[in-house]
Protein backbone atom coordinates (compact mmCIF):
# COMPACT_ATOMS: atom_id res chain seq x y z
CA UNK A 1 0.00 0.00 0.00
CA UNK A 2 3.07 2.24 0.96
CA UNK A 3 4.41 1.38 -2.07
CA UNK A 4 1.66 2.26 -4.08
CA UNK A 5 1.18 5.70 -2.50
CA UNK A 6 4.90 6.33 -2.97
CA UNK A 7 4.93 5.69 -6.66
CA UNK A 8 1.80 7.71 -7.38
CA UNK A 9 3.18 10.75 -4.95
CA UNK A 10 6.60 10.45 -7.55
CA UNK A 11 4.56 10.65 -10.67
CA UNK A 12 2.45 13.81 -9.21
CA UNK A 13 6.23 15.43 -8.36
CA UNK A 14 7.42 14.32 -11.86
CA UNK A 15 4.01 16.30 -13.61
CA UNK A 16 4.56 19.24 -11.68
CA UNK A 17 7.87 19.45 -12.54
CA UNK A 18 7.22 18.57 -15.79
CA UNK A 19 4.74 21.27 -16.28
CA UNK A 20 7.22 24.00 -15.11
CA UNK A 21 10.22 22.81 -17.23
CA UNK A 22 9.77 26.70 -18.84
CA UNK A 23 11.20 27.71 -16.16
CA UNK A 24 14.17 25.62 -16.02
CA UNK A 25 14.88 26.58 -19.52
CA UNK A 26 14.66 30.68 -18.69
CA UNK A 27 16.82 30.38 -16.00
CA UNK A 28 19.04 28.58 -18.43
CA UNK A 29 18.76 30.97 -21.46
CA UNK A 30 19.27 33.94 -18.49
CA UNK A 31 22.21 32.57 -17.09
CA UNK A 32 23.84 32.00 -20.70
CA UNK A 33 23.23 35.42 -21.45
CA UNK A 34 24.59 37.04 -18.19
CA UNK A 35 27.60 34.12 -18.27
CA UNK A 36 28.46 35.94 -21.64
CA UNK A 37 27.65 39.71 -21.15
CA UNK A 38 30.28 38.77 -17.91
CA UNK A 39 33.01 37.54 -20.29
CA UNK A 40 32.40 40.40 -23.15
CA UNK A 41 32.38 43.32 -20.66
CA UNK A 42 34.14 42.02 -17.31
CA UNK A 43 34.70 45.55 -16.13
CA UNK A 44 31.04 46.50 -15.93
CA UNK A 45 29.93 42.63 -14.73
CA UNK A 46 32.45 42.79 -11.67
CA UNK A 47 30.77 46.07 -10.13
CA UNK A 48 27.02 44.76 -10.74
CA UNK A 49 28.17 41.12 -9.79
CA UNK A 50 29.76 41.99 -6.65
CA UNK A 51 27.09 44.53 -5.84
CA UNK A 52 24.39 41.51 -6.45
CA UNK A 53 26.80 39.48 -4.22
CA UNK A 54 26.83 42.00 -1.49
CA UNK A 55 23.16 42.34 -1.29
CA UNK A 56 22.32 38.38 -1.58
CA UNK A 57 24.91 37.50 1.37
CA UNK A 58 22.59 40.46 3.63
CA UNK A 59 19.38 38.08 2.57
CA UNK A 60 20.84 34.95 2.97
CA UNK A 61 21.92 36.13 6.34
CA UNK A 62 18.58 37.59 7.32
CA UNK A 63 17.49 34.42 6.86
CA UNK A 64 19.78 31.98 8.46
CA UNK A 65 19.29 34.36 11.81
CA UNK A 66 15.40 34.18 11.07
CA UNK A 67 15.81 29.85 11.06
CA UNK A 68 18.14 30.15 13.81
CA UNK A 69 15.26 31.42 16.25
CA UNK A 70 12.99 28.82 14.63
CA UNK A 71 11.36 26.04 16.70
CA UNK A 72 12.43 21.90 16.49
CA UNK A 73 16.40 22.83 16.19
CA UNK A 74 19.08 21.06 17.91
CA UNK A 75 20.92 23.70 20.37
CA UNK A 76 24.15 22.62 17.34
CA UNK A 77 21.86 23.51 14.54
CA UNK A 78 20.74 26.64 15.91
CA UNK A 79 24.06 28.33 16.89
CA UNK A 80 25.29 27.23 13.45
CA UNK A 81 22.44 28.87 12.06
CA UNK A 82 22.86 32.26 13.46
CA UNK A 83 26.26 32.10 13.43
CA UNK A 84 26.27 31.77 9.42
CA UNK A 85 23.68 34.23 9.46
CA UNK A 86 25.34 36.85 11.22
CA UNK A 87 29.05 35.91 9.04
CA UNK A 88 26.82 36.25 5.99
CA UNK A 89 25.31 39.87 7.02
CA UNK A 90 28.82 41.14 8.89
CA UNK A 91 30.69 40.50 5.00
CA UNK A 92 27.16 41.81 3.03
CA UNK A 93 27.64 45.48 4.88
CA UNK A 94 31.32 45.43 4.49
CA UNK A 95 31.28 44.79 0.87
CA UNK A 96 28.36 47.69 0.16
CA UNK A 97 30.28 49.75 2.65
CA UNK A 98 33.43 49.70 0.91
CA UNK A 99 31.38 50.31 -2.22
CA UNK A 100 29.40 53.25 -1.52
CA UNK A 101 32.69 54.74 0.55
CA UNK A 102 35.08 54.23 -2.20
CA UNK A 103 32.59 54.58 -5.37
CA UNK A 104 34.72 51.35 -7.07
CA UNK A 105 33.72 47.15 -5.70
CA UNK A 106 36.94 46.38 -4.69
CA UNK A 107 36.59 45.44 -1.30
CA UNK A 108 32.59 43.61 -2.43
CA UNK A 109 34.86 41.86 -5.34
CA UNK A 110 37.39 40.62 -2.79
CA UNK A 111 35.17 38.69 -0.60
CA UNK A 112 32.97 37.40 -3.45
CA UNK A 113 36.41 36.00 -4.73
CA UNK A 114 37.21 34.61 -1.23
CA UNK A 115 33.71 33.15 -1.47
CA UNK A 116 34.36 31.23 -4.78
CA UNK A 117 37.34 30.03 -4.05
CA UNK A 118 36.58 28.52 -1.18
CA UNK A 119 33.23 26.79 -2.38
CA UNK A 120 35.26 25.57 -5.20
CA UNK A 121 37.65 24.05 -2.83
CA UNK A 122 34.92 22.51 -0.83
CA UNK A 123 33.30 21.67 -4.64
CA UNK A 124 36.35 19.98 -5.90
CA UNK A 125 37.43 18.16 -2.58
CA UNK A 126 33.62 16.80 -2.43
CA UNK A 127 33.59 15.63 -6.03
CA UNK A 128 37.21 14.27 -5.76
CA UNK A 129 36.42 12.22 -2.99
CA UNK A 130 33.28 11.18 -4.56
CA UNK A 131 34.84 9.82 -7.62
CA UNK A 132 37.52 7.81 -5.63
CA UNK A 133 35.36 6.25 -3.40
CA UNK A 134 32.52 4.99 -6.10
CA UNK A 135 34.98 2.26 -7.72
CA UNK A 136 32.65 1.25 -11.01
CA UNK A 137 30.25 4.11 -10.65
CA UNK A 138 29.22 5.29 -13.83
CA UNK A 139 30.67 8.86 -14.27
CA UNK A 140 33.56 8.17 -11.82
CA UNK A 141 35.84 9.76 -14.34
CA UNK A 142 34.17 12.55 -14.66
CA UNK A 143 34.14 13.41 -10.85
CA UNK A 144 37.33 12.97 -10.21
CA UNK A 145 38.42 15.31 -13.42
CA UNK A 146 35.57 18.12 -12.21
CA UNK A 147 37.17 17.77 -8.77
CA UNK A 148 40.50 18.09 -9.60
CA UNK A 149 39.56 21.21 -11.91
CA UNK A 150 37.46 22.80 -9.10
CA UNK A 151 40.45 22.86 -6.88
CA UNK A 152 42.43 24.33 -9.75
CA UNK A 153 40.13 27.11 -9.82
CA UNK A 154 39.88 27.89 -6.09
CA UNK A 155 43.35 27.66 -5.60
CA UNK A 156 44.00 30.21 -8.54
CA UNK A 157 41.27 32.72 -7.51
CA UNK A 158 42.54 32.06 -3.50
CA UNK A 159 45.71 32.64 -4.65
CA UNK A 160 45.17 35.79 -6.93
CA UNK A 161 41.89 37.26 -5.51
CA UNK A 162 42.53 41.23 -6.86
CA UNK A 163 42.36 39.37 -10.07
CA UNK A 164 38.74 41.45 -10.88
CA UNK A 165 39.15 40.40 -14.37
CA UNK A 166 39.86 36.95 -14.50
CA UNK A 167 37.28 36.23 -11.78
CA UNK A 168 34.78 37.67 -14.09
CA UNK A 169 35.34 35.63 -16.70
CA UNK A 170 35.22 32.33 -14.06
CA UNK A 171 32.05 33.72 -13.22
CA UNK A 172 30.93 33.86 -17.23
CA UNK A 173 31.92 31.02 -18.28
CA UNK A 174 31.11 29.12 -15.25
CA UNK A 175 27.05 30.83 -15.91
CA UNK A 176 27.62 29.89 -19.30
CA UNK A 177 28.41 26.25 -18.32
CA UNK A 178 25.24 26.36 -15.93
CA UNK A 179 23.07 27.30 -18.57
CA UNK A 180 24.03 24.59 -20.92
CA UNK A 181 22.90 22.48 -18.34
CA UNK A 182 19.85 24.31 -17.27
CA UNK A 183 18.51 24.33 -20.79
CA UNK A 184 19.52 20.47 -21.15
CA UNK A 185 17.86 19.46 -17.96
CA UNK A 186 14.60 21.32 -19.09
CA UNK A 187 13.93 19.24 -22.24
CA UNK A 188 14.73 16.32 -20.57
CA UNK A 189 12.07 17.33 -17.75
CA UNK A 190 9.55 17.95 -20.49
CA UNK A 191 10.41 14.34 -22.09
CA UNK A 192 10.50 12.52 -18.45
CA UNK A 193 7.23 14.40 -18.07
CA UNK A 194 5.46 13.42 -21.14
CA UNK A 195 6.62 9.53 -20.30
CA UNK A 196 5.14 10.22 -17.14
CA UNK A 197 1.59 11.33 -18.32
Amino acid sequence: MSSVQTTADEQSMMSALAKNWWLLLLLGVASIVIGIWAVTQPVDAIEVLSVIFAIWLIITGIVEVIRGFSSGLSGGMRVLFIITGVLSLILGFVALRGYWETGTPFIAAWILAIFIGVTFLFRGMIQLFAGIGDKGAPGRGWNIFAGIVYLLAGMCILLVPTSLIALTWVIGIWLIVMGVFEIISSFMMRSAGKKAA
